[in-house]
This record gives C-alpha cells, sequence and structure tokens, in this order.
C-alpha cells in the first residue's frame, strides 16, 4: 500500500470519530413533540389558574359591611 493510501485512510478514520454525534430526524422530531405537548400542558394549567382566580369572589364581597 502506498504512503499516500496510508495517509488518506487515516484521514478519513479520524474524521470520521471526530464529527458530532447527531441526533437521527426520527429523535429530533420525538423530542419536539415531548416539548409541544409539555408546553401545551403548562398553559392549560395557567389558563385554568387564571380562571379558577376569577371564579372565587373577592373577599370584601364576602363580608358585605353595612354602615
Amino acid at each position: 500500500m502506498h504512503p499516500r493510501h496510508l495517509i488518506v485512510l487515516l484521514g478519513l478514520a479520524l474524521a470520521g470519530c471526530a464529527t458530532p454525534a447527531r441526533i437521527s430526524d426520527r429523535e429530533a422530531a420525538a423530542e419536539a413533540r415531548g416539548y409541544e405537548r409539555g408546553y401545551g400542558q403548562a398553559v392549560k394549567e395557567q389558563y385554568w389558574l387564571i380562571q379558577n382566580q376569577q371564579r372565587r369572589p373577592a373577599p370584601a364581597e364576602l363580608n358585605p359591611v353595612t354602615p
């Protein structure tokens, strides 16, 4: 084998090891769906917290003071 071939093969092997590990498209899509579900759930919880706060009567309305 020629030294040039060895250098090329060594360079290709090292380049393959140096590339960052990539998340597959399927895993990335699953992670995005999970994030969207979690975000949607948090929005719903905040909505119902606000709705429940608005349904409760204000403390001043519970015991009206008549002069």
